[in-house]
């Protein structure tokens, strides 16, 4: 198994080649999507499930053995394809090696290169989103990209057999998210926002990103919080969208989407609280130096909810910052 590499995260962060795929989605030498958006919007188009994989082919032995054994094998076309939307995202070496060109490349070439680079640094975004820090990874969503389940952790996949039987096993658990997904456009208000908090309830924590499409019709579904679930929809909604920038290394945004969600009327003072406090800490691992700013988004925390189950490691954090600007104020 493979980790992904802080190089590589370099090497996409860094990326500054931007040009569109054109009309025609790419895909690769498997008949698999390497857009993610192309692959949702096919998913929605056929009413599939999408399947989503990530590999490094050829640098993973687990990887080379997926792609050897079911990408490559007779039945994929036939089992895999055509019952499901597939999208695979592959940082192997000879992907990389893609997005390179020589100096005084033609404009063709040029532009092959920067379509790699593109669909290299959204996917590796995705793959932070997922929380994928080794490969391979494999994911069974629904046709709007909800994430049901991480196949992997079932079996090894290393055939076309095993792959079907992970997918026979999670049918079920499909079929009950394609539920949940229909009742959020059925009923009153009050039905719709009651059918994307089970919805929600139901998906693992580490995969409600992406239901950041939903959980924004809360607010607007019941701007009175008749339901008393607004304040949790605008929080999720700052934590949906604040991983989302810290994909692409934009702190400051994450942070500013923390904040305006503390100042909702909605929102607990607990929930209030970790609003601050997470602002606190990406400021703080993000490595500014802003320790008066930082000290400030703590204490507030500490304050809105004193009596909390975080509120003794928040005392912590404010003496620890309290100490650093005491130190530096010495020194100065």
């Amino acid at each position: 198994m493979k980790k992904i590499f802080v190089s590589i995260i370099s090497i996409l962060l860094c990326a500054t080649f931007f040009i569109s795929c054109g009309n025609k989605a790419l895909k690769d030498d498997y008949g698999c999507f390497v857009d993610y958006e192309e692959a949702v919007k096919y998913s929605q188009k056929k009413k599939l499930p999408l399947l989503v994989f990530f590999t490094s082919e050829d640098d993973d032995e687990q990887s080379t053995q997926i792609v050897s054994s079911i990408f490559r094998n007779s039945s994929f076309s036939d089992e895999i394809l055509k019952n499901y939307a597939v999208f695979h995202a592959d940082f192997s070496q000879k992907v990389f090696a893609k997005t390179n060109v020589q100096e005084g490349a033609d404009k063709a070439v040029q532009e092959i290169a920067n379509t790699y680079t593109n669909i290299l640094q959204k996917n590796y975004q995705l793959a932070m989103l997922l929380n994928v820090s080794n490969l391979p990874a494999v994911f069974l969503c629904t046709k709007d990209g909800f994430v049901v389940e991480r196949l992997d952790d079932q079996l090894e996949l290393d055939s076309i057999a095993e792959l079907n039987q992970a997918l026979s096993q999670t049918q079920e658990k499909l079929g009950k998210f394609n539920d949940m997904v229909v009742l959020t456009n059925k009923g009153s208000a009050a039905d719709k926002v009651e059918a994307i908090d089970t919805l929600y309830m139901a998906t693992s924590a580490e995969y409600r990103t992406f239901l950041l499409p939903l959980v924004l019709k809360v607010p607007q579904l019941d701007k009175d919080n008749k339901t008393g679930l607004t304040g949790k929809y605008v929080f999720a909604t700052a934590q949906a969208v604040a991983l989302s920038a810290l994909s692409q290394g934009d702190v400051e945004t994450a942070v500013k989407k923390y904040l305006e969600a503390a100042d909702n009327s909605f929102l607990k003072d607990e929930e209030k609280q970790e609003c601050f406090y997470t602002a606190a800490y990406i400021a703080a691992t993000s490595g500014s130096d802003d320790y008066e700013g930082i000290l400030t988004y703590l204490q507030t925390a500490y304050d809105l909810a004193p009596n909390s189950d975080k509120a003794a490691a928040i005392k912590d954090a404010v003496n620890y910052f309290g100490t650093i600007i005491d130190n530096i104020d010495e020194i100065n």
